[in-house]
């Protein structure tokens, strides 16, 4: 007993973190094309993640305040950005948690080019909604709007 805790004392203890499936900087080497598509194993889109979650909160009542008004239309148009690709990287998230409990591990992949097709139309269609439409933020104040009769 008496060895066993001289040998405890003497050598380092080697703990491993939560999040350490790869080394620290595996995962930042990636390619641009990976960090698109599996966007939360890159350290760099999840740092992006969590900046566009600050920025939303400030924004959004500014639009608010804003609107209706010709100063609506940037923060329109950073939304029409932002908030698919704050979904995007949200959602691979997901996938990663249960894509292959549902699919098997070849599910993955798949889901992924799904969810950047998503993406895709998403970003499509939040910029027609704003350049020939009544905007992003004009859109969620008439959920409040009493309807006309």
């Amino acid at each position: 007993m008496q060895a066993l805790r001289t040998l405890s004392l003497r050598t380092p203890l080697l703990a491993r973190g939560l999040r350490t499936a790869a080394p620290k900087g595996a995962a930042e080497s990636a390619s641009s094309m990976d960090s698109i598509i599996a966007s939360d194993t890159v350290g760099s889109m999840l740092a992006l993640h969590h900046k566009i979650n600050y920025a939303l909160i400030g924004m959004f009542p500014l639009a608010l305040l804003t609107s209706p008004s010709a100063a609506t239309l940037p923060f329109d148009l950073a939304f029409g950005i932002v908030l698919p690709i704050h979904s995007h990287i949200a959602m691979n998230m997901v996938i990663t948690d249960y894509a292959k409990k549902l699919g098997g591990k070849g599910a993955i992949l798949p889901s992924r080019y799904a969810m950047l097709a998503f993406t895709g139309a998403t970003l499509l269609g939040l910029l027609k909604l704003n350049l020939s439409g009544p905007g992003i933020t004009e859109t969620v104040k008439s959920f409040w709007r009493p309807t006309e009769a």
